[in-house]
């Protein structure tokens, strides 16, 4: 008897209208009331992770990446900024956070870095200025703690936490 009712239960589950909801899925399939962003503008907690390459060339540096977070799914990472050097070691530019679907979060970046050699211990601010898809005039401020390998040809890696607005 407890096979039919486990076998019941597989079938009913198999059968079920209930439809996969994704952070990474197109726009349009992630507007109804169960899914996880907010509503009216609520702050929603972000953390992840972020792999990437960092590059200089003429006074503008480049961090080029992959990672995964919340409200955001697996995304690529591009962010150009100017580093004003050690002993200051401080960085202001701009980055874009595309998700796996096209939608984008574009903000601005300032950090600030501890260089202890081989690595630099890097902090980015990263304000939400815009955005595109589900991210649509969203807002909200991401912290990205990463650690940067001088002697790897820039790799780096690190995690982020934040807050996002959705505004819908």
């Amino acid at each position: 008897m407890r096979y039919l009712v486990l076998g019941f239960c597989v079938v009913a589950a198999a059968c079920g209208d209930s439809r996969l909801k994704s952070p990474t899925g197109p726009s349009a399939t992630i507007s109804d009331a169960s899914s996880t962003n907010a509503t009216g503008g609520s702050e929603l907690p972000v953390t992840g992770t972020l792999r990437a390459t960092e590059t200089s060339a003429d006074g503008l540096n480049r961090l080029s990446g992959k990672g995964e977070a919340t409200h955001l799914g697996r995304f690529n990472f591009l962010s150009e900024f100017t580093v004003t050097p050690p002993p200051i070691s401080t960085a202001s530019g701009t980055a874009t956070w595309t998700a796996a679907n096209g939608d984008e979060i574009r903000t601005t970046v300032t950090g600030h870095a501890v260089v202890t050699f081989p690595t630099a211990a890097i902090t980015e601010t990263h304000v939400i200025r815009s955005g595109t898809g589900r991210f649509a005039g969203a807002s909200g401020t991401l912290i990205v703690q990463r650690s940067l390998n001088l002697l790897t040809l820039g790799s780096s890696s690190g995690s982020i936490a934040g807050t996002i607005s959705l505004n819908h």
